[in-house]
């Protein structure tokens, strides 16, 4: 017989990145509990104990808090879909949880000096989403959706109240056209350009015939399957960068242009300067610095023809093995500019200091990550100046940071 879990009363005193509720039972004890809201009291069940903390599954609201509001999604509120944290818990509330995140992980640097700036919150609290990756299984019934949290069965999803209405339209032709002619197991990406119509990749076995009908819907411009496209092979979003599903783009249209006049912002005047970009992507940042003298692109996938935006010089490959090489041959930069995954940039710290640029600017979807690699950066001479926030995906624990450090 399984050992039962033991169930306590908890109080929800905050939110904690990742989206989990901080809340304290009456040991004093951290409990971590998804879908809290602060304020809520709960009654949890226990399913990892600590001595330090415990992680808790919500068993039921014994009071809820008054930050607590009803989810827009069902398959939210049924906890069969993982896309988001926090449609239970009212928009302001939201911001100012994501304020006090990033101020927490980056409590040393402020201890020092970094200014912290007040949050921006540039996309609309629903349907901002032009970018997302939806997984099928063909096994049995065919489904195409998302995975609920910490669970290996697709929900199959037919709309989704984060999609932009042209993404929207896409996953509705897909489910139509493509859904049908699926087997096995696999994921489709879909991306929305400027001119309303989107780029759709299918990963996994598909028909010939159901590819074809899904490229023929007016809600497609272009599909990829394999080494075959049909019709267009990418699309065009904003500032002319070209995107095919299947690459990183961000999510939000709206939220990508603050984030990109808040890097513009952070870089400053470029007139004459020598700039290297690390983790360049397709270009979404290259593109802002065409004044420089030079601009130097590294970025470890291929290239698309096109993509060479801002007169830049591209270097296909790893950034630390690269940025290593440009150390060997002398170079020097005034200005580095990165956007690192998730895992942050340590393995390429010590290069970016050895190029001796006056400032870094550092763009980072992890605090955490962040706040580890300004620690390296500052021990070796340079000092966090200012950091500023940007809530680029409503509903979510995720917060992007734009860091700027300077030469000490």
């Amino acid at each position: 017989m399984s050992k039962r879990r033991r169930r306590i009363e908890v109080l929800v005193e905050s939110l904690a990145a990742g989206g989990d509720g901080v809340a304290r039972g009456e040991d004093g004890r951290v409990t971590f509990v998804p879908r809290a809201a602060p304020g809520d009291r709960l009654l949890v069940s226990l399913i990892q104990e600590r001595k330090q903390f415990a992680r808790g599954k919500l068993v039921k609201v014994l009071e809820p808090s008054e930050l607590r509001v009803v989810a827009k999604c069902k398959l939210f509120a049924d906890e069969r879909c993982g896309g988001c944290q926090w449609q239970h818990i009212e928009q302001e509330t939201q911001g100012a949880a994501k304020q006090l995140i990033v101020e927490a992980g980056l409590r040393k640097a402020i201890a020092r000096g970094l200014e912290c700036a007040p949050l921006l919150e540039p996309c609309p609290p629903w349907q901002w989403r032009r970018r997302a990756r939806f997984s099928f299984w063909a096994g049995g019934p065919r489904v195409l959706g998302f995975f609920p949290q910490g669970d290996k069965k697709i929900t199959d999803v037919q709309e989704c109240p984060q999609l932009e209405a042209g993404l929207q339209a896409a996953l509705t032709a897909i489910r139509t056209h493509l859904l049908p002619g699926l087997s096995a197991r696999g994921e489709v990406s879909a991306v929305l350009g400027a001119n309303g119509a989107s780029h759709v990749s299918v990963h996994g076995s598909a028909s010939r015939k159901s590819v074809e009908a899904l490229a023929a819907d007016p809600a497609i411009s272009g599909v990829s399957h394999g080494t075959r496209t049909m019709g267009k092979a990418d699309v065009q979003l904003e500032g002319g960068v070209l995107a095919t599903a299947d690459r990183f783009a961000q999510a939000s249209a709206a939220g990508n242009e603050a984030l990109c006049s808040e890097v513009e912002n952070a870089v400053g005047p470029v007139a004459g300067l020598r700039v290297l970009e690390l983790f360049a992507g397709s270009g979404n940042f290259t593109r802002l610095f065409s004044d420089a003298s030079e601009v130097v692109a590294i970025e470890a996938a291929p290239i698309p023809k096109g993509e060479y935006a801002g007169g830049a010089r591209w270097i296909q490959g790893d950034a630390a093995t690269r940025a290593a090489e440009l150390v060997k041959a002398g170079e020097r930069f005034d200005v580095v500019l990165l956007d690192p995954p998730r895992s942050g940039a340590k393995d390429v710290l010590d290069s970016i200091v050895a190029l001796t640029p006056k400032r870094v600017v550092y763009v980072s979807c992890d605090v955490a990550t962040l706040a580890r690699d300004i620690e390296v950066l500052v021990a070796k001479g340079y000092k966090a100046v200012r950091a500023q926030p940007i809530d680029l995906m409503p509903q979510t624990a995720q917060v992007e940071v734009v860091a700027v450090l300077e030469l000490a």
